[in-house]
């Protein structure tokens, strides 16, 4: 198919239907804004995405403050689709699978919400108003961006320690604290759980840490908090805000400690300390993990767009007229003639 045909086919909407003997029809299903290769994207979709942003954006904004955050967020909505697509056809490429992973997370959610089976957990979803495989697709797509992005990009991006020193001696006043704490947590519920069930699973997971597992993973196995599907991270605390009692507790664990299971009124709750910042200018060895994240994450966002970039030049990429893809390439000629104003 040669590249006339491929734009006339992104330009006209999905259609079903028969041709009649003497006139054409079609009935109109979803309106195609971009092709990305052999991929799709919906205006459904599109609109889908727009809507999530402004669920979110709504959690901090209202009112006029709302509408122009969400206009001047909505402006990468569509670029970022089409890396999306993008990547996820590269990951197919280099015959990346994810899907022991998929059910893994999927079997994390069932076991989080208490239910017996994934057949209950698609049952669930789809009484939230949500389709089911559109969900583990989500999921899916996810987990194939995560791969191409550390294999192709992430594993050449390197650190040293010196790097990390001279940021730091750089940007010292940038790592200034009030005093934080850094906290995971397993939280086991006795609102959704019977008491004896509820300290059964506590202690279950306590003799899992002692055991070795990484907290992250039988967080994500046990917990019922928030924050469960990223392994119970809480972030940044101060640690004046703390309840007395679990602050008490906090107090006496070192880094990379975690707590035995602590019964309060909300359930049964397990706490390890990530990283502690002493008041104002911490030293370079409390901060150094943090310090060699933010380095790590100044050079990821540039490499990552450099290698979409490259990914757009192997691609066929098409956009329907009124709709803006800001990470689309100017043309060589434009580029030259802006250079010579």
């Amino acid at each position: 198919m040669n590249r006339r045909a491929w734009v006339v086919l992104a330009g006209v909407a999905l259609v079903a239907g028969s041709v009649g003997a003497t006139r054409g029809w079609a009935k109109i299903i979803e309106r195609i804004i971009a092709r990305v290769n052999n991929e799709i994207i919906t205006q459904h979709r599109y609109d889908d995405e727009q809507a999530q942003l402004r669920s979110k954006l709504a959690e901090q904004y209202s009112g006029a403050e709302l509408d122009a955050q969400v206009r001047e967020q909505s402006k990468n909505l569509l670029r970022d689709l089409i890396d999306e697509s993008l990547m996820v056809q590269k990951a197919k490429d280099l015959d990346i699978n994810v899907e022991t992973d998929v059910i893994k997370q999927l079997d994390d959610l069932r076991k989080r919400n208490n239910l017996a089976t994934l057949e209950d957990l698609e049952t669930a979803i789809e009484k939230e108003g949500m389709n089911y495989e559109d969900y583990k697709d989500n999921i899916r797509r996810n987990l194939l961006m995560r791969e191409v992005i550390e294999r192709q990009v992430g594993s050449r991006i390197q650190v040293s320690h010196d790097d990390a020193r001279k940021f730091y001696e750089a940007h010292k006043d940038e790592f200034k604290s009030p005093g934080l704490v850094h906290l995971q947590q397993i939280l086991v519920s006795t609102d959704k759980r019977k008491p004896d069930e509820a300290e059964k699973r506590a202690n279950e997971a306590v003799t899992e840490l002692k055991a070795g597992q990484k907290f992250s993973e039988v967080a994500k196995k046990y917990s019922d908090g928030s924050g469960a599907d990223q392994g119970g991270d809480l972030g940044m605390m101060k640690e004046g805000t703390l309840a007395p009692d679990i602050a008490a507790v906090v107090g006496k664990l070192d880094v990379n400690e975690f707590s035995n299971s602590i019964q309060t009124k909300y359930g049964y709750l397990i706490l390890k300390v990530v990283e502690r910042y002493s008041p104002g200018i911490p030293k370079f060895e409390e901060v150094e993990q943090r310090v060699e994240e933010t380095l790590y994450n100044q050079k990821m966002e540039p490499r990552l767009r450099e290698y979409l970039t490259e990914l757009r030049k192997e691609s066929y990429i098409y956009r329907a007229p009124g709709y803006v893809d800001t990470g689309e390439q100017l043309p060589t000629e434009t580029i030259t003639a802006k250079k010579g104003q």
